[in-house]
């Protein structure tokens, strides 16, 4: 099937902002939009966009009304204000939707997941797994992070290189290239995707896996449910860990390490570690899912990222 791009973004285009998962500070979200103001964007948010409900931003049907508007209007970008939870809930209303002609820029991560799982395998949209509105302060130069998602949504760069991956198993150490797309996100929620219509279909892919607040025998458990429902049991091009974040066990001990790489020596193809994507504070570099993408192995591992935007 032919790769999609979607359109990259000039001064004066309008980006809609959506919450469609947990809410987020008033204060997180004006600082959001100022930034959008201030690069010569026109952001459009919803005056109702947080009305909040016990767990999400709005109930269901006030969420659902900002998805759909957001890809129907005329605007050029579809940006989350937060993760949390609830994504999840709007994809049975988006399943018989016909996909606008071209794809909109899509940026989140983490409970967003779930939305890049629908868009990426129903609609064949490419995607971007970074940093949210609510984490878009005016002052964006001052992490390498939020200065390459600038510079890639306004297409100043088109690709980016990820270095210095660690092999995790023998099959990541062979010399080798390895050409696919990348499709993946929070691991709590591709598990949660199993057994629904947006399931994760990661055959023949570069998978991408990240998490936060989990402790070791949680991601373990997650890691083998996800392999005895079939779904990272083989077929995959290759694994690659991002940042598991706030994973100590009650002791104080990481224990995640111990897991990943339990399970890299369970599994035939290359699974490496450390690409700085993620929950961290500090860096959360974006991540290009469903675009060309190169991952080189060897002593180290390098991912060469392709995004999605096109004039």
């Amino acid at each position: 099937m032919r790769k999609k791009s979607w359109s990259l973004l000039q001064a004066g285009d309008m980006v809609e902002v959506i919450a469609p998962a947990s809410h987020a500070p008033v204060d997180k979200l004006e600082a959001g939009v100022r930034w959008l103001r201030e690069s010569g964007l026109v952001p459009r948010v919803p005056p109702d966009i947080i009305k909040t409900d016990v767990f999400f931003a709005a109930p269901l049907e006030v969420q659902l009304s900002h998805l759909k508007a957001a890809l129907t209007s005329e605007s050029s970008a579809i940006w989350c204000l937060r993760g949390g939870y609830g994504s999840m809930r709007l994809i049975p209303h988006l399943l018989d939707l016909t996909p606008p002609t071209r794809p909109k820029l899509f940026i989140g991560f983490s409970d967003i997941t779930a939305l890049h799982l629908f868009f990426t395998q129903h609609w064949n949209w490419p995607v971007i797994h970074g940093r949210m509105i609510g984490q878009m302060p005016p002052d964006l130069a001052l992490t390498p992070d939020r200065k390459l998602l600038s510079d890639l949504i306004f297409g100043r760069k088109r690709e980016h290189a990820f270095r210095g991956l660690v092999p995790l198993n023998a099959a990541a150490r062979a010399r080798k290239e390895i050409r696919g797309s990348i499709t993946g996100g929070n691991l709590r929620i591709l598990q949660s995707s199993l057994g629904t219509k947006w399931e994760l279909r990661a055959r023949g892919k570069i998978l991408f896996i990240e998490d936060v607040a989990e402790r070791g025998y949680s991601v373990d458990r997650m890691l083998e449910q996800l392999i005895q429902a079939g779904i990272i049991d083989q077929g995959l091009k290759a694994l690659v860990f991002g940042d598991f974040t706030d994973c100590h066990e009650k002791d104080g001990r990481e224990l995640v390490s111990v897991a990943l790489e339990r399970f890299a020596q369970r599994v035939s193809y290359p699974v490496l570690r450390g690409l700085p994507a993620g929950h961290g504070p500090e860096i959360n570099f974006p991540i290009p899912f469903n675009t060309p993408c190169v991952l080189t192995l060897g002593r180290t591992g390098k991912l060469l990222c392709s995004y999605g935007g096109n004039r």
